[in-house]
């Protein structure tokens, strides 16, 4: 099992369009994904994320990351960095649930540079946590330009971009 993360607690977000794109296209390539919207993350996470954690905030933790091999990122840029949203849900998660797991970088901004020092100062977050974090990061620049009508990415260039760094991630994460 694969776990999108879609990085922000804005709802309807374009973090969350560019996750259901990445989880329509690991279906296409026959592997199994879920999205896990920080948005939708409740004030028992937040209250008791530190050690006193409810049955509800328990099974999401099961869910979407004990469970799972291999985690795709998809982190807006928040003043030149990555979200509070990512950051909380990091720190509310005990660090060995991370460890040994891979995982997948998507950078997004409405500006022009993907949020390439966000991608980079969270790569170093999960190189602590004892995660893989595969080279071959995709960053969208302009990324409301790129969404279309039916809230997915259609451009082919990316698409194309997107799909190289799945078949790397399948290849050398050995997903298949």
């Amino acid at each position: 099992m694969i776990t999108i993360i879609s990085g922000t607690n804005r709802k309807g977000s374009n973090s969350l369009k560019v996750s259901k794109t990445y989880q329509n296209l690991l279906k296409n390539k026959g592997l199994e994904s879920q999205v896990m919207d920080l948005a939708e993350l409740s004030g028992d996470f937040i209250t008791n994320m530190y050690g006193n954690h409810t049955d509800e905030v328990e099974e999401l933790i099961k869910t979407y990351v004990t469970d799972v091999s291999s985690f795709v990122f998809v982190i807006p840029e928040y003043n030149g960095t990555y979200t509070g949203a990512v950051k909380m849900f990091m720190d509310g998660i005990s660090p060995s649930k991370f460890n040994n797991k891979n995982s997948i970088l998507v950078g997004i901004a409405s500006g022009r540079a993907g949020n390439i020092m966000g991608l980079d100062q969270f790569t170093t977050v999960l190189n602590h946590l004892k995660m893989e974090v595969l080279s071959n990061k995709v960053l969208l620049s302009q990324v409301d330009k790129l969404i279309g009508e039916n809230d997915e990415l259609n451009e082919k260039s990316i698409l194309k971009i997107i799909n190289n760094q799945l078949e790397s991630m399948i290849d050398i994460f050995n997903l298949k």
